[in-house]
């Protein structure tokens, strides 16, 4: 039994960020997994928030994702996630928050409303869930997918003649992006297992839309090179 815990959801790109970076530096786990609206009381018990992933570890309990990889470089910094020049960590700092601040919710934000609008009990009872959690209305749907229209050009053009975010060596940026772009159109079945319903209800129109294509070849790429393994639950 591994020492170290985490407590993840299979489906989110967040917990989804916490696995790929502890398998990158070979970090073994035990993992719990965490089932929305049942678990919530549980996490706030061991951590003040109800939000995952939660990593347990030397003793400490680190909610949040990125405290989780700040405690993962500091504890095991090789190989290294971050590049060592200060300017290329801020622009991999920038990439992460705009990947987990913005492309993810806003994904989501679409990914609920499809839920709600998906005849089918489960389906709709996890809409209403997230949508109340989160907040949800039609306006902010529309608002999402003009933001995130904006978000793939900016990541169309920035890897256009590249093979990373930052620098010449895969990081956190890469590593961060390539899991919230799951929100829209999930990887290939050989690198993440989804059920086909599931698959279906995560992808989004942005994510077949031709002119992103290069964003999500970049993406399949990411998990073809840098991943370690497939995904499954």
């Amino acid at each position: 039994m591994s020492a170290t815990k985490l407590i993840t959801m299979y489906g989110s790109p967040w917990s989804e960020r916490v696995r790929w970076a502890l398998k990158f530096k070979g970090l073994a786990y035990e993992k719990e997994n965490y089932e929305p609206g049942v678990d919530e009381e549980k996490i706030k018990k061991l951590t003040g928030q109800a939000m995952v992933p939660v990593l347990i570890a030397d003793g400490k309990m680190i909610p949040d994702s990125t405290a989780i990889l700040e405690w993962l470089e500091a504890s095991r910094p090789e190989p290294a996630l971050l590049p060592k020049s200060e300017k290329d960590r801020a622009q991999v700092t920038l990439w992460e928050e705009l990947a987990i601040g913005v492309l993810g919710p806003h994904a989501r934000t679409l990914i609920v409303g499809r839920q709600l609008r998906i005849d089918h009990p489960e389906a709709q009872r996890s809409g209403k869930y997230f949508a109340e959690k989160y907040g949800h209305s039609p306006y902010m749907e529309e608002q999402a997918k003009l933001t995130l229209r904006r978000v793939l050009l900016g990541l169309k053009q920035t890897l256009s003649g590249r093979q990373y975010l930052v620098g010449d060596a895969f990081t956190r940026a890469d590593l961060t992006t390539a899991a919230m772009l799951m929100l829209l159109s999930p990887a290939p079945q050989e690198f993440f297992a989804f059920p086909d319903q599931v698959r279906r209800i995560y992808m989004d129109p942005l994510g077949d839309d031709p002119a992103f294509s290069p964003v999500f070849a970049w993406r399949d790429e990411m998990y073809k090179r840098h991943r370690g393994e497939a995904v499954r639950p």
